[in-house]
């Protein structure tokens, strides 16, 4: 990667994770700065800006608990990261996107994201994220309904950290959580309380309030699964404390959904009355039929414990019709991705068609639309860092129109322009991979290429010279048959000896003066190794164009 390439890089990753960091004090204040690196990047064609500020709104959704449009926001930035370098951002958006296939209980495609996101993790050892998304590989597991897996994963993750990360705490706080829910599903109940005891030490340098939560609920469910209705129920108030409070995550919901079950089956109903109504009006609010089922459930549970059969018939058809939504959704959501994917992928490709074809007009001079100084030093350092790797040769061609000055003093500056255009296309036409040419500045043009031998650096300097010759351009004041003619200096250098972008460009430009000094209309090349000896032996070799 070229280090202009890395800056920028760089300094979009700070913009982003400030953005993030402002999602917990202000989320619309964060929204409206993601929209509007949302509107820059569309207006530059930019995919990194599309990119990461798809992946803020889908932060900023999952950290509100909403699940509306996260999906759509981790499929494009997931897309538009697709075709970068930036490992780091590749692995935070599947990581997204794993969240949100989970969120909508996807849980295959949620693990075949995270699954994408741990080999990027493993490959380019990015091990800041390798238990982050170790947690998120568990819980796809265990809901998959391998337990066993999910619980083994876990446990070693949770070894990972304190060995390695002992001040992770919010990390291993979840991960004791989940695990506490492995252990409950196996009938270990002992173990799961175990666990979060540990979590109760951790969530004391935790001030997450969703932690906490979280915490409260696991708590009561596994004291109502192992019989311990007091216990259960000093939990589940605490937790009802923190729910009026404001604190909630869809994420909870299921634990919800299993304590309100608990208390209906226990009769404790006023407390299950209140999450059940809950439930009920979230579900209302988000229209969701996964919602729906969830507080459908405990009212049935609730009005049949309490013999109302109407109000339990009620929920059975609300319930029916929910999970015909949830069939056609499902049905239909392979299909939605897909054609998403697909779209977005269209679009990021069509955004970094536009970039380049922007980039390349910025590394064009204007006139010959030949390479600007800037490009031009960009290429010479990549050749030089690719020939030094690879044990090849640097070439320069340093090219000057004899007499221009006198050139348009006599014809006029747009003679004089038509001129430089025509030796421009002369030089482009030699261009390929390997050898690129620009506009040095006036008069001047430079050309360079890599892993040429000098035979083959001086083929190309001989064949410009002549074909400019071949064109007769008038220049009555130009001694050499009143035509245009150039003065060229060459040089082909080993750079694995120490040469850089200003050695290639000062001895180059040495061999182009003494062209000039022997009465210009020539060629002669640096010879390198006559230099290497510092003998009094003539340094330029006159490159022959007859």
């Amino acid at each position: 990667m070229k280090k202009s390439e890395i800056k920028y890089r760089t300094k979009k990753q700070r913009e982003v994770a400030e953005i993030v960091n402002l999602i917990n004090k202000d989320k619309v204040a964060a929204g409206k700065a993601a929209k509007k690196m949302l509107k820059e990047g569309k207006t530059t064609s930019n995919p990194y800006l599309i990119g990461s500020a798809n992946y803020v709104l889908g932060l900023i959704e999952f950290r509100s608990g909403s699940r509306s449009s996260m999906l759509s926001y981790a499929l494009n930035s997931v897309a538009m990261f697709g075709e970068t370098a930036d490992y780091e951002m590749i692995v935070r958006t599947n990581n997204l996107l794993g969240i949100s296939y989970s969120a909508l209980e996807e849980y295959q495609l949620a693990l075949n994201a995270y699954t994408a996101a741990d080999e990027v993790v493993k490959k380019h050892r990015l091990s800041q994220y390798k238990n982050v998304i170790a947690n998120n590989i568990v819980e796809a597991y265990y809901q998959l309904g391998d337990v066993e897996r999910a619980i083994r994963h876990a446990e070693k993750a949770i070894k990972d950290i304190k060995k390695n990360e002992p001040e992770s705490h919010s990390l291993m706080a979840v991960l004791g959580i989940n695990l506490s829910e492995f252990y409950e599903k196996a009938g270990l109940y002992d173990k799961a309380l175990s666990v979060l005891k540990e979590v109760k030490e951790n969530l004391k340098h935790d001030e997450r309030a969703i932690d906490k939560s979280n915490y409260l609920s696991r708590n009561a469910c596994i004291y109502y699964s192992k019989g311990n209705v007091k216990k259960g129920n000093e939990y589940a108030d605490k937790l009802l404390e923190l729910i009026k409070q404001g604190v909630d995550s869809y994420e909870l919901h299921r634990d919800y959904e299993k304590i309100a079950l608990k208390q209906i089956e226990i009769g404790e109903f006023d407390r299950a009355d209140v999450l059940g109504e809950f439930l009920w009006k979230y579900a209302e609010k988000t229209k969701m039929s996964l919602d729906k089922i969830s507080a459908s459930r405990v009212q049935i549970a609730y009005f049949d414990k309490i013999g109302v059969d109407e109000q339990a018939l009620k929920h059975y058809r609300i319930l029916n019709e929910s999970y015909k939504q949830r069939e056609a959704e499902l049905k239909s959501s392979q299909l939605v991705v897909q054609k998403k994917t697909e779209a977005m992928n269209k679009e990021m490709q069509g955004f970094i068609r536009e970039l380049k074809r922007r980039e390349k007009l910025l590394e064009r001079e204007p006139l010959t639309k030949l390479l600007n100084r800037n490009a031009l030093s960009k290429v010479i350092n990549d050749y030089v860092d690719e020939a030094k790797e690879k044990g090849k040769n640097v070439g320069a061609i340093f090219i000057d129109v004899d007499y221009f000055k006198e050139f348009n003093d006599t014809y006029g500056h747009a003679k004089g322009d038509e001129c430089l255009k025509k030796v421009a296309s002369i030089c482009a036409s030699e261009e390929n991979s390997n050898v690129k040419f620009a506009r040095y500045g006036g008069d001047e043009f430079f050309g360079i290429m890599y892993g040429y031998s000098d035979e083959k650096v001086a083929e190309i300097a001989k064949r410009i010279v002549k074909t400019v010759a071949a064109h007769k351009i008038p220049h009555k004041l130009n001694p050499h048959d009143g035509k245009v003619t150039l003065s060229v200096g060459v040089l082909n250098m080993d750079v694995s000896k120490g040469g850089n972008l200003i050695d290639i460009v000062n001895y180059s430009d040495k061999a182009l003066y003494h062209a000039k000094d022997k009465g210009k209309n020539c060629i002669y090349m640096f010879d390198s190794i006559k230099h290497e000896k510092r003998k009094n032996e003539e340094e330029y070799i006159l490159i022959e164009t007859k």
